[in-house]
């Protein structure tokens, strides 16, 4: 019978504790280590990956309809912020134990974490909350997640790296599906030696598409070496021409 390492009372992890500045995230040690209810797994975390949207919910910078300069949270209707927060979206790590339900067999798993909240049944993504926000993420030594969502990853990537990847990938994979994008078909991309625009670069490829990427000086080689059918050096006159 295989050993697992003990799992301990408490852990170490990041509070976000209010709307405001770096001064609102509080380090601590005596955060209780939260027990996967049923149907979800208790993940071990070895890397966590910063966002944007972890700094401007923090900052409570979105805003309202009526007030662009409101604190407001990302969820603007039925908000799921409470404080303290852990925040932390792209997770990465191993499965340390599993809630009623959940196969035994799954702990010991190397995992990259799916950060959505899916409130409900079909493909629409106009209700999802996130990991992080509207419960707690993976600035943290463990995090419970829905089963489901802990997907088993089979690399020789460092966990560092992997956790670069989710929120950029996803939102790329979503862009890509809601253009439809076909085998075959040209795709310009924007921006495309950032985290979104490589991977819609990758993503394409991976559907049989051809990227053409717009990018910063010094950056061409880089989006070629990913993917990328030909580059274009962004601020070049008579961008129409270049990209036909």
């Amino acid at each position: 019978m295989t050993s697992h390492p003990p799992i301990p009372a408490t852990m170490a992890a990041v509070h976000l504790t209010g709307h405001g500045g770096p001064e609102k995230l509080v380090y601590r040690t005596d955060v209780k280590v939260p027990a996967p209810a049923a149907g979800e797994v208790l993940v071990k975390v070895s890397a966590c990956g910063m966002n944007n949207t972890d700094v401007w919910v923090r900052q409570g910078a979105y805003g309202t309809e009526e007030d662009a300069a409101a604190v407001s949270t990302w969820r603007r209707q039925g908000n799921t912020l409470v404080f303290p927060r852990i925040q932390g979206t792209d997770t990465v790590g191993t499965i340390a134990a599993v809630g009623d339900g959940v196969s035994a067999d799954r702990i010991g798993e190397r995992v990259m974490v799916d950060f959505s909240i899916y409130n409900r049944d079909d493909d629409s993504l106009a209700d999802i909350d996130y990991m992080g926000h509207g419960r707690d993420g993976g600035y943290a030594e463990y995090q419970t997640l829905p089963a489901e969502n802990a997907h088993i990853v089979d690399t020789d990537m460092s966990d560092v790296e992997l956790a670069t990847f989710c929120c950029a990938y996803l939102t790329g994979e979503q862009m890509l599906e809601r253009a439809a994008l076909k085998a075959g078909e040209r795709v310009l991309v924007t921006g495309a030696s950032g985290g979104v625009g490589s991977g819609i670069v990758q993503l394409a490829r991976a559907r049989g598409a051809i990227p053409y990427a717009i990018v910063g000086k010094g950056k061409e080689q880089a989006v070629l070496d990913i993917g990328a059918e030909r580059v274009i050096t962004r601020g070049v006159a008579g961008l129409p021409a270049a990209v036909t």
